[in-house]
C-alpha cells in the first residue's frame, strides 16, 4: 500500500446535519464543495451572503473566519491548499469546529 504523497492538498468530507454549523478559522486557499443539501457561508466582516447548492463550490483569498451553516441535511467537502496541509504537520493548518447552536 503506498502512502499519500507529502504534496497531496487534505480533504475532510463532512456530512452535516440541519442546522449544524461549522467554522474554519481561516478559510484563504480552502474549497468548500457542497456535494449535496444546501449550506450558506459567511465570512466575518463580509456582508455578502453565500449559499451553496449541490456541485457548487466557494474559494476565497481573504484570511478571514468562514461559519459554515446547514440550511438543510448536506454534505460538503472541505479541501486544504497544499500549503496548509505543510503547516497541519507542523501543528497548524486546516482546522473545523463544530459550533454549538
Amino acid at each position: 500500500m503506498r502512502s499519500p504523497s507529502p504534496l497531496q492538498p487534505e480533504r475532510f468530507d463532512l456530512g452535516l446535519r440541519r442546522e449544524a454549523m461549522f467554522s474554519v478559522p481561516d478559510a484563504a486557499g480552502i474549497e468548500i464543495l457542497c456535494r449535496n443539501g444546501i449550506v450558506w457561508i459567511t465570512l466575518d466582516g463580509d456582508p455578502r451572503d453565500i449559499v451553496l447548492e449541490a456541485h457548487d463550490r466557494f474559494t476565497t483569498t481573504e484570511h478571514r473566519r468562514a461559519l459554515i451553516y446547514a440550511m438543510q441535511p448536506s454534505c460538503i467537502s472541505v479541501q486544504a491548499p497544499v500549503s496548509a496541509s505543510r503547516r497541519r504537520r507542523a501543528g497548524h493548518g486546516l482546522v473545523l469546529e463544530q459550533l454549538p447552536h
